[in-house]
């Protein structure tokens, strides 16, 4: 059951039951496996109705902002796989989205992707709508997005989807169109887990990764943290591309666990380096993330994996170089 929205009261749509007993089979059966994760989710919005494909929890998780209880829906979620459960139905406002809490990706996003919770922990989803900001404060609240959260118990890998199964912006992203600049030339991205995922140059365009449109003729460009998609067209209608081997995979983005974010260098002069020590990443004010030709960019033995980094102003030399512990890694991926 979907219950619609009152003008000045915030209220929520819970889906319970599935027509004719199907959705309730069906989450039996994947209950019954075990690759499945379980989600629980609140929700709430005065701007537009918000359906669930779930079943109630049992009690509810109180919303001081929004004087309400809210009550749980569990859903079953594979892992490492954008949440889909949850819907906008009805009429909805030109550009209304769903914003989530609670997620792998931050705090107010458009594309959720559930880590394991604790059994006290929830998703909470509202829209984009500016009638929606004390139900985004709620969320923020209840699900500890203004608090530090748990310490995770290993390195996270996490796909970057910024598209819908058919190669459209998915809900919640933003595109800017370039009418004049093109890429010269694009190629497998080294990030891609999937296919028709590209790079593309000049190096100015920072197209590290895009996905080819239906057409063929047009790339929509992003990065991990936002919601902004650049979209170029191309010479000419762009042949298939296939994602490089897994070994050969780098991530679009490595989070380390202090917060710093590095990308990989992209462009410009080599800069100088002892030995054999090669600039893959830069991380903001920490250094390069360097490499040998003898070790992987990225070692994965204990359960949070390791980065080396240079940081120049301790005199460059090989004794600069200090191991760094990984948070996350971002791939580029599709639905």
């Amino acid at each position: 059951m979907t219950r619609r929205p009152r003008s000045l009261v915030l209220l929520l749509a819970v889906v319970l039951v599935g027509v004719a007993g199907g959705v309730g089979a069906r989450l039996l059966r994947e209950r019954q496996q075990p690759e499945l994760l379980p989600v629980r989710v609140v929700f709430t919005s005065s701007a537009a109705e918000i359906s669930v494909a779930g079943e109630r929890d049992g009690g509810c998780v109180e919303a001081a902002v929004l004087g309400e209880c809210l009550p749980v829906v569990r859903v079953m979620q594979e892992p490492g796989e954008p949440l889909r459960a949850i819907t906008l139905t009805g009429v909805i406002s030109p550009g209304l989205s769903l914003l989530y809490w609670g997620c792998r990706e931050g705090a107010g996003v458009p594309v959720c992707t559930a880590a394991p919770q604790p059994a006290d922990a929830v998703v909470c989803v509202t829209t984009s709508s500016e009638h929606d900001l004390q139900a985004s404060a709620a969320c923020g609240e209840m699900t500890g997005a203004a608090r530090t959260p748990a310490p995770a118990a290993r390195t996270e890998v996490v796909r970057f989807v910024p598209v819908t199964r058919d190669g459209r912006p998915a809900p919640g992203y933003q595109v800017t169109e370039v009418g004049k600049q093109q890429p010269d030339s694009c190629f497998p991205a080294y990030s891609a887990t999937a296919p028709d995922i590209v790079s593309c140059l000049p190096f100015v365009l920072g197209a590290h990764a895009c996905w080819i449109e239906p057409d063929r003729t047009k790339v929509l460009c992003g990065r991990p943290g936002t919601n902004q998609l650049i979209r170029y067209g191309t010479r000419q209608p762009l042949a298939g591309a296939n994602p490089p081997a897994e070994e050969r995979r780098d991530p679009l983005l490595i989070e380390l666990r202090d917060g710093t974010r590095c990308t990989m260098r992209w462009g410009g002069p080599h800069p100088p380096l002892p030995g054999l020590l090669t600039a893959r990443y830069y991380c903001a004010d920490r250094g390069i993330l360097v490499q040998t030709p003898d070790d992987p960019l990225i070692s994965r033995t204990d359960p949070f994996w390791t980065v080396r980094i240079l940081d120049p102003r301790d005199g460059g030399g090989e004794a600069a170089v200090k191991p760094y512990e990984v948070a996350s890694v971002h791939y580029a991926g599709r639905p």
